[in-house]
């Protein structure tokens, strides 16, 4: 990394004069906070930098493209791990960042740092509830979590669904809290808050609530202490240490097993507890006979009640042979929070709320689930190069795809429409925003579902263990094309009226507290799942191909990457929420999953966000042009291309000569750039290239 300038980072080792220019102007931006990132990949772009990370404080700039998230009603209160809950209206107003329950990427229980915002005003309503009465009152965006670690949104939900989770107990003698999701074992608040920011607890120490409040599960609030000092200092300070502390109990456990080691002692206890019985049973005859009399046989009735009510679901049936399971899967499955019970639309409307938090991007409700907080996309299957060797063909394959997947317009989807299809323009119909899309494209619906020419693509590749991948990249097409180019005129022409000069007219930009503002955040949000139901489309389409080439259904070990790479959302960075517009580049977050695709020919990564503070959490988003088109066109030839492309499947045409590797920056370069970025979890290599011209 080199700074450039006070507000303008590099990370890009190949950066064109022109390119850097074009930063420096942007990053002079007044609102500009802190510094604008400029990613391995930057080249240049409209208006604004393609590859940079530009956060902004009260404005944003359309030509960066943005999107926004789904949300509550300002009154939707969230738990805290200081033992008490607010609303999110309150949290917001208050400012400052708070801690909160959220999952890591295992699904287990983390504490969350969050900020809470106002993010849309006005907005549509629905109302969620869940099998333990509570109501959530969310816009029909807002991603809930289900079981299996996915999301859907509010408006998806159905009957009976499972919600992930939030079960929380509280010990009755010593108010410790221990919390789950009903999968594992539960687990003690302040010792796993206090693990997750520091690691694991010292051996013989116990975690100490240094304001004595076993409630505060705050990290600020936990230290580690030795076993005897903190129980010396409890003695110290006047608090007395409770018996039934699940420290003591431990150590009261060790000493326990350390006598039961000894076979001295072990016979001595033996002796004594069998002289007491024997003397309790020849002085009290009576009492004895009537405290043992109908052992095993009052919680007989109780017990068999419990075991053969009967059971609502499959789960029930199957374990039913184990009381034991049986117990633990009512209570969790039947007797708690987590099951939608309706979800419909409201009349109502209000300006709505959500938190940002950092690394997990979820939170839980005091509802007790876990929801969103609120490109490219890539599957990888259980097939390997060995099976695809097999099935023979691989030009077969490649024109299957380009049969089903227009590759340019969208305008062979009427032949192609089907019920999954049809699903995704029925959400898109209903999604906010839908009727500027409506006035601007009315022939959307044709879009969806097709791929688009330049640096778009489909491939069929192989890792490092020559597992077979589907990867994608494809975004909002026409229809986002023309809505950034509306509210980028808009920008330009606010600008114009308050005489405002601007290094480049494309940095034209919005201000927060106007309308105009908070009607491009809403009409890019409906572009940016646009682009999202876009690329699920054609995945879906090129998984059935893949199935019916291959023979075999891939649903079995199916994983799946999904990132956008063009979009504004609001986050925190030094301090401070700013609008943070990534163009050109993806959210790399500690322990983000992201794709970087190199150009047609090269290799492409999986990878996993380290959270670098500088580069605002951010990456590129592939290898970056470094010969514009035209100049691609004069600089390499067909018999180029062909050398380029040698080994792999591609649809043989003078139309991708604009695409050539070495159009491109070397990939390996700028992957070494981003080395303090992002971790590379995979690597791909094609052997099926799909483009459309």
């Amino acid at each position: 990394m080199e700074r450039l300038s006070e507000r303008l980072l590099n990370w890009a080792s190949i950066l064109e004069p022109k390119t850097r220019e074009q930063a420096e102007r942007a990053s002079a931006m007044p609102f500009i906070y802190p510094h604008l990132a400029l990613m391995p990949d930057a080249h240049l772009g409209l208006g604004a930098t393609v590859g940079s990370v530009i956060p902004t404080l009260g404005a944003i700039m359309p030509a960066a493209v943005g999107v926004d998230i789904g949300c509550f009603r300002g009154d939707t209160r969230i738990p805290l791990l200081s033992g008490s809950q607010m609303s999110l209206r309150d949290m917001a107003e208050a400012g400052g960042f708070w801690w909160v329950y959220s999952l890591d990427r295992a699904g287990q229980i983390v504490p969350g740092k969050a900020l809470a915002l106002k993010t849309r005003e006005d907005a549509e309503l629905m109302r969620i509830v869940v099998s333990g009465g509570d109501e959530i009152i969310c816009t029909p965006d807002h991603q809930f979590m289900l079981t299996d670690g996915t999301y859907r949104e509010a408006r998806d939900l159905r009957f009976n669904e499972s919600l992930t989770p939030l079960y929380r107990r509280w010990q009755t003698r010593d108010g410790y809290e221990s919390v789950s999701t009903g999968k594992g074992r539960s687990r003690q608040t302040h010792v796993l808050v206090y693990e997750a920011v520091n690691g694991p607890v010292p051996d013989g120490c116990v975690v100490h609530h240094k304001n004595h409040i076993h409630f505060d599960n705050t990290p600020e609030n936990l230290e580690a202490l030795d076993a005897g000092e903190h129980s010396r200092y409890h003695r110290t300070v006047g608090h007395s240490f409770p018996n039934a502390s699940p420290e003591f109990q431990a150590l009261r456990r060790a000493g326990i097993r350390r006598g039961n080691a000894n076979p001295a002692r072990q016979a001595q206890m033996a002796e004594v507890g069998a002289r007491n019985i024997r003397a309790y049973m020849s002085e009290n005859p009576e009492h004895f006979r009537e405290s043992v009399a109908g052992n095993g046989q009052r919680g007989a009735p109780v017990l068999t009640a419990f075991n053969t009510t009967p059971r609502p679901c499959d789960e029930c049936e199957h374990i039913a042979e184990n009381p034991a399971a049986l117990r633990w899967h009512k209570s969790r499955e039947h007797g708690h929070n987590h099951k939608v019970i309706s979800a419909e639309h409201i009349s109502e409307r209000a300006d709505v709320y959500c938190l940002q938090v950092e690394g997990y991007h979820n939170f839980a409700l005091a509802a007790g689930v876990f929801v969103h907080n609120c490109g490219m996309m890539a599957v990888c299957t259980l097939f390997t190069a060995d099976d695809a060797r097999r099935r023979g063909d691989l030009r077969q394959l490649r024109a299957a795809i380009e049969r089903e997947i227009p590759l340019s317009a969208g305008k062979h989807n009427r032949a192609i429409r089907d019920e999954h299809t049809e699903a995704s323009i029925a959400v898109l119909e209903q999604w906010d925003g839908a009727d500027s899309a409506e006035q601007i494209a009315p022939n959307w619906r044709l879009q969806l579902g097709s791929l688009g020419s330049g640096n778009h693509f489909i491939e069929v590749s192989l890792d490092e263990d020559d597992r077979i991948w589907l990867f994608l990249h494809s975004g909002s097409r026409g229809v986002g094309n023309k809505l950034a180019t509306k509210h980028i005129k808009i920008a330009q022409d606010q600008c114009h009226r308050r005489s405002i000069s601007l290094p480049d007219r494309d940095l034209a930009y919005l201000v927060e507290d106007e309308p105009e503002f908070w009607a491009y955040i809403r009409d890019l949000r409906w572009a940016q799942h646009f682009a999202l139901l876009n690329r699920a489309e054609m995945m879906h389409r090129v998984e059935q191909c893949f199935e019916d080439w291959m023979g075999a259904a891939i649903d079995e070990g199916r994983e799946e990457v999904n990132c956008h790479h063009n979009y504004t959302a609001q986050e925190v960075h030094f301090g401070k929420s700013v609008w943070l517009s990534r163009k050109g580049a993806i959210d790399a977050s500690a322990g983000t999953p992201g794709l970087i695709p190199g150009s047609m020919g090269t290799r492409s990564y999986v990878v996993e966000g380290k959270g670098n503070r500088l580069a605002l959490n951010s990456s590129p988003h592939g290898a970056g042009r470094e010969y514009s088109r035209t100049a691609a066109r004069k600089k390499f030839t067909r018999a180029d291309l062909e050398a380029a492309m040698q080994g792999i499947e591609w649809r043989h045409t003078d139309a991708f000569l604009d695409e050539i590797p070495g159009a491109y920056k070397d990939v390996d370069v700028v992957m070494a750039d981003a080395a303090d970025l992002v971790e590379v979890t995979h690597t791909l290599r094609q052997i099926v290239n799909v483009k459309g011209d």
